[in-house]
């Protein structure tokens, strides 16, 4: 096949949807397929810039917009991507998200090639989604837009991948029938993460204390997840003898990000700041715990939380707020515990883990296994593969 991905991020450093559609990507190609995909440049205005890695051809195309509003909102970059898919021909078009640098040319593609058209909906921005929790500009003119974009060209698609149950329900009160979706979760990446010890990680980073333990957060963190977790580490420090310090792992994007963080915790937070993929898989693997304190909210009960897949990879047991989205993983697999969204039982549940070594091995067992089998990429593509040539032989 000859497959087409278009994502809404900056290559790289941009988002979650980009490293979604290029592990796909990647693990096609093994499979024999031809992919490209079509990213934004994270700064030019005119012209195409194309490479290959993985065997993928990623072609980044052009946008007028600064910084985050280079998201996948530019006119220009829609044209320039329409312009750049007509002159070729591809068996499926893979669309990650609704916005219109990834929609329009998708849609465009199918009612005019007829080429077989999908959207991936992987996360909630619109209508009481991602975008009511941020400022109140964007709560205001960016929230309307986005449910726009969402309710109007996901059902246009041919099919649908949606990345959980909440999602496909939300696919079908659109009026999306069963038949044009799967549920398809975010993949894990055992061959480029892989686990050290926790000795063997923090020799490799002196800078991090020997004898403390040590929380690890990926990536993105809200103020509410700041709140509840900084909250709950001063309880922590108050049960437990041991020092318990919180790592911040990569890029947390966080405005403010101290003023969460309670003056006498200060000293107990580690930000390392962006960081590339090697240096993720030690720092994880520094971790004793691994960590997701979310609010209940529609945009994190309903939404898959990707760092995840990175916790499983390295093998460290996670503790996170019973969300909807998680129950059915945590019920059916031995990989950490659930806990209200409170930070006392937050706290709790984090003292738990971390006074038990016999379930801290037991559920890193579980967590790498989990990660190479049922929920690697090279899984996830198997079931990903068979819906495109279902789809194409729909079409025939």
């Amino acid at each position: 096949m000859r497959i087409l991905y278009l994502t809404h991020n900056v290559t790289w450093k941009g988002g979650g949807a980009f490293f979604h559609a290029y592990h796909l990507a990647r693990h096609l190609v093994r499979r024999g397929h031809e992919v490209t995909l079509l990213t934004i440049a994270p700064q030019a205005r005119s012209g195409f810039h194309e490479f290959e890695s993985a065997g993928v051809r990623i072609v980044e195309t052009p946008d007028l917009l600064p910084g985050q509003a280079r998201t996948g909102w530019d006119p220009w970059n829609v044209l320039q991507r329409i312009r750049f898919v007509a002159y070729d021909h591809y068996d499926i078009v893979h669309g990650l998200e609704s916005r219109p640098a990834v929609a329009l040319p998708a849609l465009w593609l199918k009612y005019t090639m007829g080429t077989p058209t999908i959207l991936d909906w992987a996360d909630w921005y619109g209508r009481g989604g991602t975008a009511s929790e941020r400022g109140p500009l964007i709560r205001t003119f960016m929230q309307p837009v986005e449910t726009f974009c969402e309710e109007t060209f996901y059902p246009l698609a041919d099919a649908v991948v949606a990345m959980g149950e909440p999602l496909l329900e939300r696919a079908v009160a659109l009026g999306i029938e069963r038949q044009r979706m799967i549920t398809l979760l975010n993949g894990c990446d055992p061959e480029g993460l892989t686990p050290y010890s926790v000795a063997e990680a923090r020799s490799r980073l002196p800078d991090l204390p020997r004898d403390a333990y040590l929380l690890g957060y990926v990536g993105v963190m809200r103020a509410t997840t700041a709140r509840l977790l900084f909250s709950a580490l001063a309880l922590i420090k108050q049960m437990i003898p041991q020092p318990v310090k919180v790592l911040c792992i990569g890029n947390h994007k966080l405005k403010d990000f101290w003023s969460f963080v309670p003056a006498d915790c200060r000293a107990d937070v580690i930000e390392t700041g962006w960081i590339d993929y090697n240096d993720l898989n030690v720092y994880l693997s520094a971790s004793d715990v691994t960590v997701l304190p979310f609010r209940h909210m529609i945009a994190t009960d309903n939404i898959w939380p990707s760092k995840l897949n990175d916790y499983l990879a390295v093998g460290r047991p996670t503790v996170a707020t019973n969300m909807r989205i998680l129950r059915p993983l945590f019920n059916t697999y031995d990989i950490g515990l659930l806990t209200e969204d409170t930070p006392l039982a937050f706290a709790q549940g984090v003292v738990t883990l971390l006074l038990s070594p016999e379930a801290r091995a037991r559920q890193s067992g579980s967590a790498r296994a989990l990660a190479e089998g049922d929920l690697s990429w090279e899984h996830q593509v198997g079931q990903l593969e068979q819906f495109y040539l279902k789809l194409i032989g729909s079409r025939r």
